[in-house]
């Protein structure tokens, strides 16, 4: 159920974490019991909590402006799709998602990137064709996405 709602809970991914890594090496046919600890616990309460709390999403309009704000941890990346309606700011989507152990040793900035592609390949069904803005806090990058194409380095 958790998974179904999660494009509505913020952080979904980090917050379902402690079950991934509880199941992640486990077989269909696989009858061993795994460990429920405390920490399991406090992650189980953690999602039913989240699942009461979803966001109130709202439906997009033709002429509101997009924002696609995005971010990243060392564990994972996640993103918010917003549209301005009227004089508020709503939200439309989260997105979120766990980094692989290859994804995790990219460093900051690529992992910042890589938040804005996956974002932008998440919602490309809303933003294909639409004008956005996107929004990041890691100061590296929006430098580099500002300057001209002959100052980059083609790497």
């Amino acid at each position: 159920m958790v998974n179904f709602y999660r494009r509505f809970i913020l952080h979904a991914s980090l917050q379902q974490s402690e079950f991934y890594d509880l199941i992640k090496n486990r077989k269909n046919n696989d009858s061993k019991l795994f460990q429920w600890n405390e920490v399991t616990n406090k992650a189980f309460e953690t999602c039913k909590d989240s699942i009461s709390k979803a966001a109130l999403i709202a439906h997009p309009h033709l002429d509101g402006k997009l924002a696609l704000f995005v971010d990243a941890s060392d564990v994972g990346i996640g993103a918010v799709l917003q549209q301005q309606i009227g004089s508020g700011i709503k939200p439309l989507a989260f997105f979120s998602h766990r980094l692989t152990p290859t994804e995790i040793r990219y460093r900051t900035y690529e992992r910042e990137l890589f938040a804005v592609y996956s974002a932008i390949k998440h919602f490309a069904y809303t933003l294909e064709g639409r004008e956005f803005m996107v929004y990041t806090d890691h100061k590296p990058l929006t430098f580099a996405l500002h300057q001209k194409n002959d100052k980059i380095s083609p790497r």
